[in-house]
């Protein structure tokens, strides 16, 4: 017996239609690099055929076995990385820097759809499992029953305010979900939303990226890039859906509205419904409201719970309000730490972005060409990455990248003479205390050394630089973002996180001890007794090992549970052939890591390792 590419039913051999749902077509057609018809993955689902094709993602039909439903299973499988050998389910890549990128995205699209599908549980979404396996991952999709909400809504029909926020509460409580994940849908609109009987069942059409033509469901940001997106986005597409039900008619676009359409609502409609629909529309995000569960109080005539005054909301308007008082009375270092710099900041942060150039691994075309046309006067190192041309041109010590996604850290790196130069400077040697992430400055770039390290400020009052490094203290943390990428201007690295812990900078802080995290190159033996006390140290176990020919990656900041403490955060450089997937289920927190006697004096309580031995002393 065979299964149908299609309906998934079981066919005879013999067929070359299906029996059940009458499929003439090819029963065992191949695409290239594609898994055939019948593999098993996850122990779980048999594949039919490829429901679609395209540049990084293959979907397939299959079969769960387990619910006996059919799904659709997508696979990472970027066609310009990765290609398999016939009659193979492992995955290649053609070259080593098609194996780096690949597992940087292998491990970013996993911790990101494990997400979608922790929001789909409780929601109408239809995620239902990601998984692991053949070295790439998948993610899988329930199969919609029903009928699109534009058949209920639109073309002149129109049902009550109250009616309509019924209909799309499953889609509201949806979006609410994805916004706890710290994700938004952005494909929200009647289309995507599938009802039965008159109610709203699932919720598909997840799309990430932003779209290059309006439709009436698209708030404006959408067409600035998904760094300017956001809850307040899916806000705008519910808004609109709610418009169309109520109204019988589409909202103009958001490039028509901006041009002097307006929203048109039916005599005699609620003032109240009204504002609240046209405070959603608002083409400007800051002025529409910020999160879903906001909008939903609104809709349904309620203040908001988060209009609630708590504790961090008074303790930020009192701070607002002290900044307005200190600037009227002269206090211009508080504007130029709370509102300048953190302005430049995020500015300069969104330039460097800007300036990452986009390459081909197998381009026909040397870009150096036009890179040396471009820059003249510039000097580029031989076997440099093009893609760092624009900003090496800008400052000879610009140096590569560190980059964790779900960390909201993506940010150029240079390399000074020393440690100091960077600290208190940006990107072009401005003065900011902000500084910019730096290397030491005795590690190489050319050739990775046994330690790379990468220090960086911890601007706590915004997150900035490497404030969010502080959410590796609890094993939650690590498994939202268990993998660091790295690139030097000749090399793209990835990590895995080892150890997260906190240690002293000065020996007075320790009984006498310093634990030199900061070493560059030791021996074999010697790296063996570091990491011994590496796992003293450390938070938790990650399940991540580490052999004596590894090499790591450290990046350290500053902490405030004591005077010049340090929050380091250990990876461990990805083997070749090795997956870049981490199983963070296996973390488990060390129940009585090692910490400096100043964290005792200034938190309290005994010091069980006082008397400890340091096996590290390079």
């Amino acid at each position: 017996m065979k299964r149908c590419v299609y309906c998934l039913s079981e066919c005879p051999d013999s067929a070359t239609s299906c029996t059940v749902c009458g499929f003439g077509g090819v029963m065992e057609k191949q695409f290239e690099n594609c898994l055939p018809t019948g593999t098993r993955l996850n122990n779980r689902y048999i594949l039919g055929g490829v429901f679609s094709k395209e540049k990084v993602f293959v979907s397939y039909y299959a079969f769960d076995t387990k619910t006996s439903q059919r799904v659709k299973i997508s696979e990472y499988l970027h066609e310009r990385l990765i290609y398999r050998h016939t009659g193979e389910l492992i995955i290649k890549y053609y070259n080593e820097k098609c194996l780096a990128k690949g597992d940087r995205e292998i491990a970013a699209y996993y911790a990101h759809y494990k997400k979608l599908c922790a929001a789909s549980e409780k929601s109408a979404l239809n995620f239902t499992d990601c998984f692991a396996e053949n070295s790439t991952f998948y993610f899988v999709n329930s199969i919609d029953n029903g009928t699109p909400l534009s058949s209920l809504i639109g073309n002149g029909k129109t049902m009550p305010f109250s009616k309509a926020i019924q209909l799309i509460k499953p889609v509201i409580d949806s979006a609410a979900a994805l916004e706890k994940q710290g994700k938004w849908h952005g494909s929200l609109s009647p289309y995507s939303i599938i009802t039965d009987n008159g109610k709203t069942v699932s919720v598909s059409g997840y799309t990430y990226p932003p779209k290059n033509v309006y439709s009436p469901f698209d708030a404006p940001e959408k067409q600035l890039g998904t760094r300017e997106c956001g809850s307040f986005t899916d806000v705008y597409a519910l808004a609109a859906i709610i418009y169309e039900a109520v109204t019988g008619f589409l909202p103009p676009n958001a490039s028509q509205r901006a041009q002097g359409r307006e929203l048109k609502f039916p005599p005699k409609f609620s003032e109240h419904d009204k504002a609240v629909i046209c405070k959603g529309l608002s083409l400007d995000k800051n002025e529409r409201y910020k999160s879903i569960s906001e909008f939903y109080s609104a809709l349904k005539g309620e203040k908001s719970a988060e209009n609630k005054l708590s504790r961090s909301e008074i303790t930020r308007r009192i701070t607002l309000s002290f900044a307005v008082i200190c600037f009227l009375t002269g206090g211009v270092i508080l504007l130029n730490n709370y509102v300048i710099e953190p302005y430049k900041e995020s500015k300069q942060s969104s330039e460097m972005v800007s300036m990452l150039q986009t390459t081909l691994p197998d381009s026909p075309v040397d870009p150096w060409q036009e890179i040396t046309n471009k820059h003249p006067d510039v000097d580029f190192p031989a076997g440099m990455n093009p893609s760092f041309a624009d900003l090496y041109a800008a400052n000879r010590d610009f140096a590569g990248w560190i980059s964790i996604p779900e960390m909201n850290i993506d940010y150029a790196v240079v390399q000074g003479d020393d440690n100091k130069k960077y600290e208190r400077r940006d990107f072009y040697g401005n003065s900011t205390s902000y500084g910019v992430p730096f290397f030491d400055f005795r590690n190489s770039l050319h050739s990775l050394d046994r330690n790379t390290i990468i220090y960086g400020h911890n601007m706590r009052r915004d997150d900035k630089i490497f404030g969010t490094l502080e959410q590796y203290r609890t094993v939650d943390g690590f498994k939202k973002a268990p993998i660091i990428g790295m690139s030097t201007i000749y090399g793209d690295y990835t990590f895995k996180i080892y150890a997260a812990f906190i240690t002293n900078s000065e020996r007075n802080d320790d009984n006498g001890n310093f634990f030199n995290y900061v070493f560059t190159n030791t021996t074999d033996e010697n790296f063996a007794n570091y990491i011994a006390e590496v796992d003293k140290r450390k938070f938790y176990s990650t399940g991540v090992d580490i052999n004596p020919s590894d090499k790591i990656l450290t990046l350290s900041t500053c902490c405030y549970d004591f005077s010049d403490a340090r929050l380091v955060i250990v990876g461990r450089l990805l083997r070749d052939g090795e997956s870049a997937v981490v199983d963070t289920s296996i973390a488990a927190e060390n129940p009585s890591p090692k910490l400096p006697q100043a964290y005792y004096a200034a938190n309290g309580g005994e010091n069980p390792h006082k008397n400890d031995i340091n096996l590290f002393n390079d």
